[in-house]
């Protein structure tokens, strides 16, 4: 008996169930205060535009402000090279789009060219690791761009209104380190207690993976700070956590409490405070680091490419909707994420379309447009990061409003078109990922857990013999668990990977907790003063 058909008929049914993509996850921090920072750095370009009579340009504006949607709790060195590349990746897309758009109207060439700058938005998203929304926002703004051109005489305007907007909302990201310069370093170390507390109070393989990992990003981000102060408190905070790892204790309902009062920076002092060792964070080689994602911009490029040419063999207009659909959904990793993200576009889609529906039904002018879009996208920030759909459910509204600029009249007309090529395109998107296999995470599995047990082997021999690099094997030991769970993630999130040896990567990351658990100081008491 062949029992092929039924396994992968059970691995389709469980690819496709949409229970995990409509459950909310509400994170700990960083969310009001960066919302507030994308209100003011979309309303304030508007706001001058508004006085200097050009409410045509306010859509460029909108799309140098995309800059402020990185990086939210970043910290401030990595924001500041992050955010300067982003903008100016952001800038070149719409200047490439607003080209071509004045070099030709046919459709074909607009489909490529946004097809192009998604791949290599997604390539750069992945590989730099600029976090959510990935490339979306390239593709968004070159694609809303082209529609928006008028011809080669005015390329330079709408080019330098992005940039300057672009520019100012990097300043506004990074005007917070004057502020609050421990600000990113607290919510780290904040989501790292939280995530611990989870893991004591639910213990499973999950929960410690993402403890270990958010204590692993909390330590980075204090890499290179001063052993004193602020930041010495924090540390000594972590290394409590990352004890409580490896020696549980009742001690959830004590970690959150200490989770919100650094958040709001009230740190409390350590009295006793076992030191924490600073995790070895330098690069895999640029070619290793391209490789792995390779499948992803691949992906990338077929789905855009059938998303904007059906559109377009349709008629159902604005092709780049489609596109930027298709490429919203491939931000993820895994035919399984995908889908969830299928479903959250084409849910928070239909109800934002809906919210749009009854904004439009009070015939707003462009005043009461450019209001609605500041606050659809303040709303939207406030929730995207609980649920995409949620996030949806405002954008929706923000990118019909920024759309009804040029024709008032037909917004109607816009919301069908919003709707059916937003679905369409997330449904290409997702039927390319299923079909087209990823045929690396065998390789990238493999190699994760042939570099674990590697990492583990040499571990024993320092710890034995006492070596003085003990803490460095430790990190490598500690990054090749993360590497490893991640890349048996991706091979289980893959539909037509049959073999993702669940068995054998458990208990190889068992073996590895065992041995850093093994080394790790005994717990001690930190007395909070």
């Amino acid at each position: 008996m062949n029992v092929f058909p039924h396994a992968a008929l059970s691995r389709l049914r469980r690819t496709l169930r949409t229970r995990e993509a409509l459950r909310c996850n509400w994170t700990v921090g960083g969310v009001v205060v960066p919302a507030a920072r994308v209100g003011v750095s979309f309303a304030t370009p508007i706001v001058a535009l508004v006085a200097l009579d050009r409410i045509d340009l306010v859509p460029f504006a909108a799309f140098g402000a995309f800059t402020s949607l990185y990086c939210r709790v970043d910290t401030w060195s990595r924001r500041a090279r992050l955010l300067s590349l982003i903008a100016l990746a952001l800038v070149a897309s719409v200047a490439a789009a607003t080209m071509i758009a004045a070099a030709t109207d046919h459709p074909l060439a607009g489909v490529v060219v946004l097809t192009a700058i998604a791949a290599l938005g997604k390539l750069a998203s992945d590989v730099l690791d600029f976090g959510p929304p990935g490339g979306l926002m390239f593709v968004f703004a070159a694609g809303a761009a082209a529609y928006a051109s008028h011809g080669w005489s005015t390329i330079g305007l709408h080019v330098g209104v992005t940039a300057a907007s672009a520019v100012l909302s990097v300043a506004l990201s990074l005007l917070g380190s004057l502020l609050h310069p421990t600000g990113p370093h607290r919510v780290a170390a904040a989501r790292a207690l939280a995530a611990v507390a989870d893991h004591l109070e639910t213990p499973n393989h999950a929960t410690r993976h993402r403890a270990h990992l958010a204590v692993h990003r909390a330590s980075a981000a204090l890499r290179g700070k001063p052993h004193r102060g602020t930041f010495a408190r924090i540390r000594a905070h972590l290394a409590h956590a990352e004890i409580l790892l490896h020696h549980p204790a009742d001690a959830a309902a004590e970690l959150r409490a200490l989770s919100r009062k650094i958040h709001r920076g009230r740190i409390p002092a350590v009295r006793t405070a076992q030191p924490q060792v600073q995790p070895d964070l330098r690069p895999a080689p640029l070619p290793r680091r391209i490789a792995p994602f390779l499948p992803g911009a691949g992906r990338m490029v077929v789905a855009c490419l059938l998303a904007g040419l059906i559109t377009n063999a349709l008629g159902l207009g604005h092709e780049y909707w489609a596109i930027v659909s298709a490429s919203a959904v491939l931000q993820s990793a895994t035919a399984t994420s995908t889908w969830h993200r299928t479903v959250q576009r084409t849910t928070g889609t239909i109800a934002g379309a809906l919210l749009a529906l009854v904004m439009f039904g009070f015939h707003p002018g462009p005043m009461a447009i450019l209001v609605l879009v500041v606050i659809c996208q303040l709303a939207a920030e406030l929730v995207v990061q609980a649920n995409y759909a949620l996030g949806l459910m405002f954008v929706t509204p923000l990118a019909l409003g920024l759309g009804s600029l040029g024709n008032p009249a037909a917004h109607n007309t816009l919301v069908a078109e919003r709707i059916g090529t937003t679905v369409l395109g997330a449904l290409i998107a997702a039927a390319v990922s299923l079909l087209l296999i990823n045929r690396q995470t065998t390789r990238r599995l493999e190699a994760a857990i042939a570099e674990c047990r590697r990492a583990q082997e040499s571990f024993r021999e320092a710890v034995s013999r006492q070596e003085t690099t003990v803490d460095d094997v430790r990190s490598r030991l500690t990054r090749s668990l993360f590497a490893l769970r991640n890349a048996h993630a991706v091979a289980e999130g893959e539909l037509w990977h049959r073999n993702a040896r669940t068995r054998e990567v458990l208990d190889t990351e068992h073996k590895a907790y065992e041995l850093l658990a093994a080394t790790a100081p005994a717990r001690v008491h930190f007395g909070l003063s």
